[in-house]
């Protein structure tokens, strides 16, 4: 295994644990936005082994089935991987914004999810330079990229801190403003896909 392919593997296992680690994390400490950066998490990983899957579907060469060639597999899964994000994100939003307006409970976060958040971001920021590092060596793009996501998870984890911590100095509303803020972040996700595949076609 290169060099390269540890750092990504590395950050793959680190995402699916971290991910696990803030969604559980969420539902115990009663805290709507660390769900949210839980599926943040998990969507740069599906995007990851998407693209790197439906990558080496798309260079296949041509057959009697597919005499265009199959890099039309790689747009299809991507346009649909962002519609899935952009989904995901509305739901998310739409919950949060109803708690807001009072029609469902507001969640009251606790001091575990202020820490569980703490976590993420001191380990998806180690995970951004570590993953920096061996692409700066390695002069890799790929992984220079997944060293960016690395660091905008961190940043959303960081929304959450803030959005938990001022939840319980009693600003009632945070946890789930940093939710929707988040969501944002997931939906921006979904759209850059779809732009970028439609990029392609052309």
């Amino acid at each position: 295994m290169t060099t390269g392919t540890r750092a990504i593997v590395i950050g793959m296992i680190a995402n699916i644990l971290l991910s696990l680690f803030k969604f559980v994390g969420g539902i115990l400490g009663n805290s709507v936005a660390l769900v949210a950066d839980a599926i943040h998490s998990l969507s740069d990983l599906v995007t990851d082994l998407i693209v790197l899957f439906t990558h080496r579907i798309g260079k296949m060469p041509q057959d009697e089935d597919h005499p265009y060639g199959h890099a039309r597999f790689e747009t299809l899964a991507t346009v649909v991987l962002g519609c899935g994000l952009i989904v995901v994100a509305a739901g998310i939003s739409w919950d949060a914004v109803s708690r807001i307006l009072g029609d469902g409970p507001l969640l009251i976060p606790d001091q575990l999810a202020l820490c569980v958040a703490g976590i993420s971001i001191v380990c998806n920021e180690w995970l951004f330079h570590f993953t920096q590092k061996v692409a700066k060596k390695t002069r890799s793009k790929l992984l220079l990229a997944n060293a960016w996501h690395h660091r905008s998870d961190a940043i959303s984890s960081i929304i959450v801190l803030v959005g938990i911590a001022a939840m319980l100095l009693g600003y009632g509303y945070a946890d789930a403003i940093a939710a929707v803020l988040v969501s944002l972040m997931i939906a921006k996700i979904g759209v850059s896909l779809m732009v970028d595949s439609r990029s392609e076609e052309r």
